[in-house]
């Protein structure tokens, strides 16, 4: 909401600039600025993460995925699939899951030629490769956080606004899947407080309703993930006291592997 209300005001200004000059610079179209107050920037998926600092390694590395997340190469698809092998490779990071991070990495580069992330991605691994065989796991982490906010900063400001959201989505469905799928195994309520993330996923359905692209909007996976993420934010507003219970996690995961699918269509 702040960031809202900043770049309002920040247009005002320059409009009011604009009306006191004969030469008037050139002011961003009416579809930009439209943009800018419509989209909300969206936190890490890091945030659903903490709940693994009370989970032995070994339990954190057998919730990182059996097989690597894959679909065919088209941006929609590498927008999503790029966010999503993200949440994928902090949780391999923290799993300690050497063999795992090595195939998540690869997969990465192989998405950023659709979406202009070649430098942000390949300087990633080159770094990834390195840390991986020293096992600097802290410090692989750091990176891993670092390239998200790298990542989400360049197509922020290159006003890509759809490929931020579906990078986003693509990252919070898979946190959030893997989180509840770990804390389902040997359940606790209070464990289950790190879903309760009520603002976050209403402005995930908020950024997708704002997605007018043609190419994107018209795409079968796109409607069917916007459907599934309401029910997905609806079970997340559905809470007992920020604790949810077995069941609804069991539903969490069943939405969340959903949307997934619906991009591998």
């Amino acid at each position: 909401m702040k960031t809202k209300i900043v770049i309002a005001m920040v247009l005002i200004m320059v409009l009011s600039l604009v009306a006191c000059k004969k030469k008037a610079p050139q002011v961003p179209s009416e579809e930009l600025i439209e943009q800018a107050i419509t989209f909300a920037p969206l936190p890490s998926f890091k945030e659903v993460y903490v709940a693994l600092d009370q989970v032995q390694v070994k339990d954190i590395s057998a919730a990182v995925p059996a097989k690597i997340y894959k679909t065919k190469q088209e941006e929609v698809r590498n927008a999503f699939s790029l966010g999503l092998l993200t949440a994928d490779a902090v949780l391999a990071a923290k799993g300690r899951n050497k063999n795992k991070l090595s195939e998540i990495s690869a997969s990465m580069m192989n998405l950023t030629s659709l979406l202009a992330l070649e430098s942000e991605v390949n300087r990633l691994g080159d770094q990834m490769k390195k840390m991986i065989e020293k096992e600097e796991w802290e410090e692989l982490d750091k990176a891993l956080d670092f390239h998200k906010g790298d990542v989400e900063s360049k197509l922020w400001e290159q006003e890509n606004f759809d490929n931020y959201t579906l990078m986003l989505l693509g990252g919070w469905i898979e946190a959030a899947n893997r989180v509840a799928w770990l804390i389902h195994q040997d359940y606790n309520a209070e464990r289950t407080t790190v879903l309760a993330q009520k603002g976050t996923f209403n402005s995930l359905v908020l950024n997708m309703q704002q997605i007018t692209t043609p190419h994107i909007v018209e795409q079968e996976a796109f409607g069917e993930s916007l459907k599934l993420l309401k029910e997905v934010k609806a079970i997340i507003d559905n809470d007992q006291n920020r604790t949810y219970t077995k069941d609804q996690l069991k539903q969490i995961v069943t939405k969340t592997d959903e949307i997934k699918a619906a991009f591998q269509k």
